[in-house]
């Protein structure tokens, strides 16, 4: 319920994604019990019997779960993400999500996604791949320690231990360096899985309990830390490094108490039906809530309010007690499937998943229209010309020059993309794009994503003028400060250190560098900004800062005004301009008003303060009233932030125009 109720209301429980890591613990507990068991019993494991038991208790209200998400992407959402979210639902058949999750994170080409309706596979994904390979380690440790005339409990509880005590520093080093990588991989989770085995193992060496009196300050001490992290850990935190530790301990020590039956004992509460019910069908529950969560949107063209939220938990609810009922009771005790070999049951799973993926193969290989052709001249009343010039008409009104399903893939060329670094790779890549002329300046790009999806613009100006261009950019990094970062979405004080490193190295190398004469930033500046100063937002004098320092050595500092978005505020895993416009059949429906998209720029202030300039092309993406998703026959964003390639060349006489003036030797002679 944790989980569900941080996916409703996140700001009410921001830590509640650590429920993730209390189901972790308790199934490595209860697995390693079982096993252990049979170990004790049998004197070996029967891998296909084991197997078998996990596949009818998991597999047939996940198959359902993800053929129904498959028929309902097929309805409600727009082509363009069909080819995203089919492959998202095959891996989450195969029990892979978290890895395909993990891919996309440091994937350019994923960079528009959306959160996918199977997301949440992720943790199940985690889950059956622990199922398939414990068993394994746990015969492997028995066998050795029995071929060294050791015990082959021993031998269990030492592999387990080294591979806990392994994944726990993987988690904490890769949190660190690769923090979206470490969220999802199998390899930084599976200590969680080994603290609730090592606890199994624990217990059944030492039966001894404590009395009712500890056993309840025990109890409440667990559920005191876990509750401490629902509430206190959020999207600052680094996870899952050391600081899961604490919902892990937290849960160790209620399964450690036991069933305390003292008077004030939590299993009181916990033994109340109510509660029981929940926990009976919360499998269902958890499969059912995150589908819900994100194709209702799709359905109503907005993001749930307050009463469509309260709807998807009741019908998380609903749904969950059915699947438990009609579908993972029945199939469990099933004595076609039960009673036999478990070769039947591991053969109806294969046949099941197989018949998911082809449920979902057509929407994973469904193709779109290709984007529209980047001319090498801009024209007339095409994208922000139409903007320029008002024999064109509403610009939000002119024909597409493409299917509005192209759009989400209308990215910067190869070459471009190459150019950039994300800055969780530590390390940044200098891109020398247009060699100058004799006698004219070198303009030095430096940004973030926003600035890629800006380089060929820069390029024709450029070009067009005899002036170089050099490029410097790291997703994620504005690269204009030396100071740790957060963002509209938190502040990560171990990833937050990264940042700053790379901007130095990009500042010394610009700075050092007397061929440069102009530097331009450009970069996402909402993202990096936040009401809270906890978050570390990035400030005006910030900005003054590195642009006086600039300025002081000869350098002319520009900085590029950041563009309107989609949304006024960030989001994460918004939908795209694609999207909107797919739903809604007046393209009115997907513009933000002018007003909205105002705020306090950091960038512009910084800038103006320390002398430097500012280049504003607001009015490319806005009327007096409105900013437009739709403009000239073009789709503004591939997602709702990030600049198509055709409008950003678009922009490119304009921006010509209106740069050249700006720069330190104006236009050079031709």
């Amino acid at each position: 319920m944790g989980v569900l109720l941080f996916h409703l209301w996140p700001l009410r429980l921001p830590g509640g994604f650590v429920g993730v890591d209390v189901f972790f613990v308790v199934s490595g507990f209860l697995i390693t019990d079982h096993l252990a068991r049979e170990f004790a019993v049998h004197g070996t494991i029967s891998l296909p019997a084991f197997w078998a038991r996990r596949a009818r208790r998991l597999l047939p209200a996940s198959l359902l779960v993800l053929a129904v998400t498959a028929i309902a992407v097929w309805v409600s959402v727009p082509l363009a993400r069909w080819a995203q979210l089919g492959s998202e639902i095959i891996a989450s058949t195969l029990y892979i999500e978290n890895w395909a999750l993990a891919t996309q994170s440091v994937d350019y080409m994923a960079l528009s996604n959306v959160k996918s309706p199977t997301q949440q596979f992720w943790t199940l994904s985690v889950e059956e791949q622990f199922y398939l390979a414990w068993p394994i380690l746990l015969i492997a440790g028995w066998w050795v320690a029995r071929r060294l005339g050791r015990d082959g409990t021993t031998g269990i509880t030492v592999a387990i231990a080294v591979i806990t005590a392994v994944s726990f520093t993987a988690s904490v080093l890769t949190t660190a360096t690769s923090p979206d990588i470490a969220y999802f991989s199998t390899f930084t989770r599976a200590w969680e899985f080994g603290a609730g085995a090592l606890l199994a193992l624990t217990l059944r060496r030492n039966s001894h309990t404590f009395p009712h009196t500890a056993r309840t300050l025990i109890s409440w001490g667990g559920l005191a830390a876990i509750a401490i992290a629902m509430l206190v850990y959020g999207p600052a935190t680094p996870f899952p490094s050391y600081t899961a530790a604490l919902p892990v301990v937290g849960t160790i020590m209620v399964v450690a108490a036991g069933t305390a039956a003292a008077r004030l004992s939590p299993i009181r509460m916990l033994s109340w039906r109510p509660i029981q019910f929940v926990g009976d069908i919360s499998y269902g529950v958890y499969l059912w809530h995150w589908p819900l969560i994100i194709l209702v949107p799709f359905s109503t063209g907005h993001a749930l309010t307050t009463i469509e939220k309260i709807a998807v938990l009741a019908a998380s609810l609903a749904l969950g007690g059915a699947s438990k009922f009609l579908v993972e009771d029945p199939a469990r005790t099933s004595r076609w499937l039960s009673r036999s070999r478990p070769r039947r049951s591991l053969l109806a799973a294969a046949g099941a998943m197989a018949l998911v993926c082809a449920t979902a193969l057509p929407l994973a290989t469904a193709t779109v229209p290709p984007p529209p052709e980047v001319s090498e001249a801009t024209q007339p009343c095409v994208g922000a010309e139409s903007m320029a010039s008002k024999s064109c008409g509403d610009p939000l009104y002119i024909r597409l020059q493409a299917p509005v399903e192209s759009f989400p893939a209308d990215l910067p060329s190869e070459a471009v993309r190459a150019c950039e670094r994300s800055v969780e790779s530590q390390e940044y890549v200098r891109c020398d794009v247009v060699d100058a002329e004799p006698g004219a300046t070198r303009i030095a790009l430096v940004g973030d994503s926003h600035a890629t999806r800006w380089v060929e613009a820069f390029e024709r100006a450029a070009a067009s003028s005899g002036h170089g261009l050099s490029t410097f950019l790291v997703s994620g990094c504005p690269l204009i400060s030396r100071e740790p970062l957060g963002s509209a979405w938190g502040f990560d004080p171990v990833g937050s250190q990264l940042c700053p490193v790379l901007t130095d190295a990009v500042l010394s190398e610009v700075a050092s560098d007397p061929t440069i004469t102009d530097v331009v930033f450009v970069n996402r500046t909402r993202l990096y900004l936040s009401d809270d100063p906890e978050l570390h937002p990035l400030t005006p004098d910030m900005v003054a800062d590195s642009v006086a320092e600039l300025e002081s050595i000869g350098k002319n500092v520009i900085v590029l005004a950041a563009p309107p978005e989609l949304n006024a505020v960030p989001a994460q895993g918004a939908a795209s301009a694609a999207d909107c416009l797919a739903v809604h059949l007046d393209a009115d429906g997907c513009t933000l008003p002018r007003a909205a998209s105002e705020f306090s720029d950091p960038m512009r202030a910084g800038a103006e303060a320390a002398g430097g300039g500012v280049l504003d092309l607001t009015d490319v993406f806005c009327t007096e009233t409105r900013c437009l998703s739709q403009i000239g026959g073009l789709v503004v964003y591939t997602d709702d932030n990030h600049l198509t390639r055709s409008f950003a060349a678009s922009t490119s006489r304009i921006l010509t125009q209106r740069l050249l003036p700006m720069l330190t030797a104006g236009t050079p002679a031709q």
